[in-house]
């Protein structure tokens, strides 16, 4: 992700994002953070108590951990998204933290049991060195015994991206209602991935439509071990679709690598 232009969906549009992502929200959220914790005490090597969310956008798992009793710090790059997420946490009245923070340029040292980076937002390190600059931070931020938890979508199950077909579909709150138009294109030999999204919204306002475009890599298995490897930690496994086991066929992939 570029430092000199975020996608509009982070910006001027963040306030669209929660309606845009109501079922991952309000359905998935709660069955990833089941997985997640399963993970912190099944694969940790130290009791989890502090999880650093990276790239937390609106707060989605980051206060779903707080919930469940974990002091939880959610980063993001995007200034209009940390906003939301303290709003929706005071709110619900957590003691969740929110910082603005790159992920390539993370400047903690051992403050943390676990971390995570969820939603593909690890797959915007679409170069070798930014997938480094990130985990060499996540490795520096975590405690002896920590574990860091991403996901992205497996290449090999990606069949809409690698073959161009696009996606639409609407959602409506209130008065507001919106077309989505989402075109994936991916490399067939990079499987660097070039996603623009089109968006027309129907609301008290007016009406409106806004291209925006996202660029990132969907990693091997493979891949992201080795980039673990690379960052310092001494184990890194590959889970699939929130199971412990190996992915075999998985649409998504889960690295969960150990300092």
């Amino acid at each position: 992700m570029s430092n000199l232009r975020q996608p509009l969906l982070y910006t001027e549009y963040a306030k669209y994002y929660d309606m845009i992502y109501k079922e991952y929200l309000e359905i998935r959220v709660p069955k990833l953070v089941d997985f997640i914790v399963k993970v912190f005490k099944e694969d940790s090597r130290r009791r989890v108590v502090d999880v650093l969310d990276i790239a937390c956008g609106t707060g989605g798992p980051t206060i779903e951990l707080a919930r469940r009793g974990y002091k939880v710090l959610g980063v993001d790059i995007s200034e209009q998204m940390i906003r939301i997420a303290r709003e929706k946490a005071q709110d619900e009245g957590l003691p969740v933290k929110f910082g603005v923070c790159d992920m390539r340029n993370l400047y903690f040292k051992e403050e943390f049991d676990a971390a995570t980076c969820l939603f593909t937002s690890i797959s915007y390190n679409a170069s070798k060195d930014d997938m480094l600059k990130t985990l060499r931070g996540v490795y520096k931020a975590l405690r002896p015994g920590g574990v860091f938890i991403a996901d992205n979508p497996n290449p090999f199950r990606s069949e809409r991206a690698f073959q161009g077909i696009p996606y639409i579909r609407s959602v409506r709150r209130a008065e507001t209602r919106m077309l989505i138009i989402d075109m994936v294109e991916a490399h067939p030999v990079t499987a660097k991935v070039h996603w623009n999204r089109t968006l027309v919204i129907d609301s008290p306002d007016g009406l409106k439509m806004a291209i925006d475009t996202h660029n990132l890599k969907f990693y091997t298995a493979t891949e992201l071990k080795l980039f673990a490897e690379l960052a310092g930690f001494s184990e890194a496994k590959i889970y699939g679709d929130m199971r412990r086991a190996e992915p075999g066929d998985s649409r998504r992939l889960f690295l969960v690598a150990i300092k």
